[in-house]
């Protein structure tokens, strides 16, 4: 092996290494708020949406960004308010994940909304950009990665009826839990098609200083500003619905907020995480990067739901189920990827 191939093996596997640990926070950035037991649902994700969703972004595209807010008036408002329409729908779904975390666990939500996820943003495209392309290898393999992901969907879905059936303490409206993630895989799309517009974003902050690491911090803001505000105005009329918005204060403990902040730091380090990996990549980050990302999520997800003990009591079908299900969507993911090389 000369000099060459020996460096990029090391920047490959410096990559994948990021990947991993990617995937490992994003599978486990929701389980602080099961430390925040006396506030209710609503409380904890509307501190984290305030924490994690604006301020801890904000504070590392500040960071990273030199001149970050001088860069907005440059850019057309015809495309800022296309990023801000596409972090609406994004925050919709932020919402329907965490309901659907409370709901099913961890596990099958990400499962369900990953896999969704993977389908529609290989679908959506080409569909509407694309048609022409149905009929090709291209086209068959995209198609196929989605069936596969429809039957991943399905049996993790079979699994979680199995587990709350069979287990001790089952959880509320399993069925509306997996449905609400599968929803919030189609929306989540919207992310990365808010991020498709950020282009004269993230030359302008170059322009500013900014590394080509860290420009894409400027180009999430608008979409996060955005995707906020269905997290905070649900969870403000869910406070006012059950009469506990006195709670949100009365019974925080000072870690409650640290808590908030910990699973922004999780959520979006892992984003950062995976951006940094892929200049480490060259070629393969396109080919394998994204890909790999979601499977490694999906499967950490579901070792933490077994180590979490959302799966006690349930039995070995179920968990049959759910493996095969994982099996399924790892599959697909890495069929879909084979479509985009």
């Amino acid at each position: 092996m000369n000099y060459n191939q020996a460096f990029m093996a090391t920047h490959t596997l410096e990559a994948l290494l990021l990947i991993l640990a990617a995937a490992v926070m994003n599978a486990t950035y929701t389980l602080p708020m099961k430390l925040n037991r006396r506030w209710a649902w609503e409380h904890s994700w509307f501190a984290f949406t305030l924490l994690g969703v604006i301020a801890v972004p904000t504070a590392l595209a500040v960071a990273t960004v030199p001149g970050l807010f001088s860069i907005y008036p440059q850019i057309p408002a015809g495309t800022l308010a296309m990023m801000g329409l596409f972090g609406a729908g994004w925050g919709v779904s932020l919402v329907l994940f965490g309901l659907a975390i409370e709901m099913v666990g961890v596990a099958v939500t990400f499962a369900v909304c990953l896999g969704t996820s993977a389908a529609s943003g290989a679908l959506i495209p080409l569909v509407a950009q694309h048609p022409e392309k149905l009929a090709t290898r291209e086209g068959a393999l995209i198609l196929g990665g989605i069936a596969a992901i429809l039957v991943g969907v399905a049996l993790c879905g079979v699994a979680s009826s199995l587990r709350d059936s069979g287990a001790s303490a089952s959880r509320a409206h399993p069925v509306r839990g997996a449905l609400y993630a599968f929803v919030s895989g189609i929306l989540g799309s919207l992310f990365s098609l808010g991020l498709a517009f950020g282009g004269e974003i993230q030359r302008a902050a170059q322009q500013h200083g900014a590394s080509v690491t860290m420009m894409s911090n400027a180009v999430w803001l608008p979409c996060l500003y955005a995707g906020f505000l269905p997290g905070v105005i649900y969870c403000l009329f869910l406070m006012r619905k059950h009469g506990n918005t006195a709670e949100l204060t009365r019974n925080s403990r000072w870690y409650y907020w640290i808590m908030a902040a910990l699973m922004g730091v999780l959520w979006y380090g892992s984003i950062v995480l995976y951006a940094i990996s892929t200049t480490h990549m060259g070629e393969l980050g396109t080919s394998i990067g994204w890909p790999l990302f979601l499977s490694s999520i999906v499967v950490a997800s579901t070792i933490v739901g077994v180590v979490a003990g959302e799966w006690t009591g349930a039995g070995k079908r179920a968990l049959r189920y759910m493996i095969g299900g994982v099996a399924c969507l790892v599959g697909a993911i890495v069929v879909l990827s084979q479509a985009n090389r």
